[in-house]
C-alpha cells in the first residue's frame, strides 16, 4: 500500500507533508539503492557517471568530461584515476591536438558500464513499476520543472 503524507500532528511533523521532504527522501532512497547495485562492481555514482557520458558520447578530455558533467576538474580526476587504476578506461593523444590526452572506455570498461547500466535501469523499472507508466511520466517531466525553477542544474564547477 502506498505511503500517504501523515496527518500535520505539531509544527514540527509539519515538514513530513512538504513536497521538499518527499523529494529529499526520495533522493536520499535512490542514492543508497544505486550505492548498493553499483558497490559490487567497484564504482560509486561519479565514476558510472564518467563511464556513462564516456558510453555515449565516445573519448573526451578530462576538461571537456567535467564541463560535460558540470563538475569540478579535480572531482573528475579522482573519478578517472580510479577507473585508469582498474582498467575501466586509457589515455590516448588526441589525434589532432596532441597535447590533449583524451580518456576512452577499454573493452573491459565497456563490459562494466554495460553491467552497471543494467543495474541502474533495473531501479528505474523499480520505479515505473511503484508509479505506473503514466505518473512515472508526469512525474519525470515534472522533476525537470522544479529543476528549471530554480536555474537548471547546479554547477559543481561553479560552486565556490
Amino acid at each position: 500500500m502506498p505511503r500517504t503524507p501523515p496527518r500535520v500532528e505539531t509544527v514540527s511533523d509539519a515538514h513530513e507533508g512538504r513536497l521538499e521532504y518527499a523529494l529529499w527522501q526520495v533522493n536520499r532512497t535512490l542514492l543508497k539503492t544505486l550505492d548498493d547495485e553499483l558497490k559490487p562492481l567497484g564504482l560509486t555514482m561519479g565514476q558510472f557517471g564518467a563511464l556513462n557520458r564516456l558510453a555515449a558520447r565516445g573519448p573526451m578530455s578530462a576538461a571537456d568530461l567535467a564541463r560535460d558533467a558540470g563538475m569540478r576538474p579535480q572531482t573528475v580526476a579522482q573519478s578517472v584515476t580510479v577507473l585508469l587504476k582498474a582498467g575501466h578506461v586509457h589515455r590516448r593523444r588526441h589525434p589532432v591536438h596532441k597535447r590533449v590526452l583524451l580518456i576512452e572506455l577499454t573493452d573491459q570498461g565497456r563490459r562494466v558500464w554495460e553491467d552497471a547500466e543494467r543495474r541502474v535501469g533495473a531501479v528505474e523499472r523499480r520505479i515505473r513499476e511503484a508509479l505506473g507508466e503514466r505518473c512515472h511520466q508526469d512525474m519525470c517531466r515534472d522533476a525537470w520543472k522544479i529543476v528549471d525553477a530554480f536555474g537548471g542544474l547546479p554547477d559543481e564547477a561553479g560552486d565556490g
